[in-house]
């Protein structure tokens, strides 16, 4: 038998897709205190503006998350995850350009880590655990789990490169890059 036509392959590819899919964003999001330090001696804004900015995204990432399942029940997880990789994305490019505490809101607080939170993982598992059987659902969970962590063991060293080799504004645009490339990931998710 091959391992395509094994329904347990199915199921851990799934899992596994999910869990990559959480990596990229929840190590995008988790990595955004490195920028914090370049960010303040670029614009000029200040360490108060900029935390705020942070507690903005905060707030935005766990505001975001119901709403995208509630997005997700009523028109499938792969939009809702698509919309968040898209709204992630955007924001990560467009922060070089905010200047101020107000844009750096838009991009950073509500579209970086509101994006971050519509391909969380309550939306995850709901997408893919809920299409393995109950005998693997603990295992799959505990999988797509790893996977944001693994995703700031990543993302942490490889956003300090970026902004050590390009710039902190290179490295925004890099973690765009790598958050676009998800965007096929949720296609397999809907």
């Amino acid at each position: 038998m091959r391992m395509s036509n094994d329904p347990k392959w199915s199921y851990w590819m799934l899992a596994a897709t999910a869990a990559a899919l959480l990596a990229i964003t929840n190590g995008g999001r988790l990595s955004l205190g490195l920028f914090v330090s370049p960010l303040n001696t670029s614009t000029g804004l200040g360490i108060t503006t900029i935390s705020l900015v942070m507690a903005v995204a905060q707030l935005s990432w766990g505001a975001v998350q119901p709403l995208a399942g509630a997005v997700a029940d009523r028109y499938g997880a792969g939009r809702a995850l698509a919309a968040g990789v898209i709204c992630m994305a955007l924001g990560a490019a467009l922060t070089p350009w905010a200047h101020t505490g107000l844009t750096l809101s838009i991009t950073v607080g509500v579209l970086l880590a509101g994006g971050a939170g519509a391909s969380s993982l309550a939306v995850l598992l709901g997408a893919a655990v809920s299409r393995v059987p109950d005998q693997y659902r603990g295992m799959a969970s505990g999988a797509i789990n790893a996977g944001g962590s693994f995703g700031q063991f990543i993302f942490a060293p490889l956003m300090q490169a970026f902004i050590a080799m390009i710039g902190w504004m290179g490295a925004m645009w890099a973690m765009a890059l790598i958050v676009i490339t998800a965007l096929p990931l949720a296609r397999v998710l809907r």
